[in-house]
C-alpha cells in the first residue's frame, strides 16, 4: 500500500487539518488499509516480529502450569490472540479467542478455536480468565510533550501530499491521565499518554468481568522512567528491524510503545483487584521452566544427529524466554478480583 494511498484514505475520512496521533495510530494499524489488515501474519518468522509464543512452544507450556495451580479457570478468553499458537502450546480447547485482524483470524477458525473480532461480541458477561501477550503496547497512544512549563501533545497534519508533526494544547482526559499517575514534567523526553489502556480495559471488566488477567509486555514501572535511555519509548518494526518513523511508513509498519505498567496497576487497583508486578524472567522461573529445561538437557546428552540439533534448538528458544535483556525482561501483570 502506497502511502499517498493512506493519506487520500485519512484526508477523506477526516476532512481536516490534523489528527491527534492516537487516531493516527488506530488508523495505521487497524482501518482497512492498516498494518494488521493484509494477508500477511505478521507475528511470524516471515512476518515482522516474533513473540514468546514463536520463539519457544514451552513459553504456553509454562502458561498452562500456572493455570493448573489455580482452582477451577474454566471460561477462559485470550485477547489479541493472533494465529493461536499461544492457546495450542496451553492446550486447552475451550479457550476463546479475540483477534481483529481478519486474516490472523481466518487462521484460528482453521484451527478450530472459538473466535471473536472484539470483546463486545463475546456471548458471555463472565470469565475466570482472560490473558494476552504483546496486546497492550498496540493499544494507540497520545504523544506528550512538557515545554515552556505546559504539556502539548502531537499532532499529525494532514498536508496535501505528505504528514507531518505539529504541537497542540494537551487535551483533558491526558491531563487527567498525567495527574492521576503523579507523571513528573520532564523536558528531555516525550511521554506516552496511555489514556487508551484505561478505557480498553474498562471495557473489558465491564463487559466480562474476569476474576483473573494474566498479561505480558515489555514496558517499565513509573519510578523508573529517567533511567530508560531514549528520549521516546515510541518505535516502529518491519522485517524484525527497527523502522522508519511512523508517519514515513503509515500502514507498513507495527507501531508500538514501552506500556507504562504502575499506570496499569493503579488503574486495575481501582477497579478492584489486587495486583502482583514481576519480570517475565521470574513468572517462568516460578512455574515450572527448570523443569522443562532439565528434561531437555537430560535428552539433549544422549541425543544424536537431527535430533541433538532440534533439541538444542529448543533448549536455545527457552533460554530467550528467560533471558533479562530481551523477553526475560518484559513484565507479567497478575490481577484477582478481591
Amino acid at each position: 500500500m502506497p502511502k499517498k494511498n493512506f493519506l487520500s484514505y485519512i484526508k477523506d475520512k477526516y476532512d481536516t487539518e490534523f489528527i491527534y496521533f492516537d487516531t493516527f495510530m488506530e488508523e495505521a494499524l487497524y482501518s482497512q488499509l492498516g498494518f494488521f489488515n493484509t494477508d500477511i501474519v505478521r507475528s511470524d518468522k516471515e512476518g515482522d516480529f516474533l513473540t514468546s509464543p514463536e520463539v519457544s512452544k514451552y513459553f504456553g507450556k509454562i502458561i498452562r502450569n500456572w493455570i493448573n495451580s489455580k482452582s477451577n479457570l474454566k471460561n477462559i478468553i485470550e485477547i489479541g490472540s493472533g494465529t493461536g499458537s499461544l492457546i495450542e502450546q496451553i492446550g486447552i480447547k475451550e479457550i476463546t479467542a479475540v483477534e481483529l485482524s481478519s486474516t490472523a483470524r481466518d487462521e484460528l477458525i482453521k484451527k478450530g478455536i472459538k473466535t471473536y473480532t472484539t470483546i463486545n461480541e463475546l456471548n458471555t458477561n463472565t470469565s475466570d480468565l482472560i490473558f494476552g501477550n504483546e496486546i497492550l503496547d498496540n493499544i494507540p497512544c497520545s504523544i506528550g510533550l512538557y515545554r515552556d512549563e505546559c504539556w502539548y501533545e502531537k499532532v499529525v497534519l494532514l498536508e496535501d501530499t505528505s504528514l507531518s508533526y505539529e504541537l497542540k494544547p494537551m487535551r483533558n482526559e491526558g491531563l487527567e491521565w498525567i495527574n492521576k499517575n503523579n507523571i513528573v514534567p520532564n523536558e528531555d523526553y516525550e511521554f506516552e499518554i496511555q489514556v487508551n489502556i484505561d478505557k480498553f480495559l474498562n471495557s473489558v471488566i465491564k463487559k466480562i468481568n474476569p476474576k483473573k488477567i494474566l498479561l505480558f509486555d515489555y514496558g517499565y514501572e513509573q519510578d523508573n522512567r529517567d533511567k530508560r535511555m531514549y528520549s521516546s519509548l515510541l518505535r516502529t518494526y518491519k522485517n524484525h528491524h527497527l523502522s522508519v518513523d511512523p508517519i514515513e511508513g503509515s500502514g507498513n509498519i507495527d507501531i508500538t510503545y514501552d506500556v507504562n505498567f504502575s499506570s496499569i496497576s493503579r488503574q486495575l487497583t481501582t477497579l478492584g483487584y489486587k495486583v502482583t508486578l514481576k519480570l517475565q524472567r521470574d513468572f517462568l522461573l516460578d512455574n515450572g521452566f527448570n523443569i522443562f529445561f532439565d528434561k531437555l538437557q537430560h535428552k539433549y546428552i544422549t541425543a544424536e544427529g537431527i535430533e541433538k540439533l532440534k533439541i538444542n534448538s529448543e533448549l536455545s528458544g527457552l533460554k530467550a524466554i528467560v533471558d533479562s535483556n530481551g523477553l526475560g525482561g518484559f513484565y507479567c501483570l497478575i490481577a484477582e478480583k478481591l
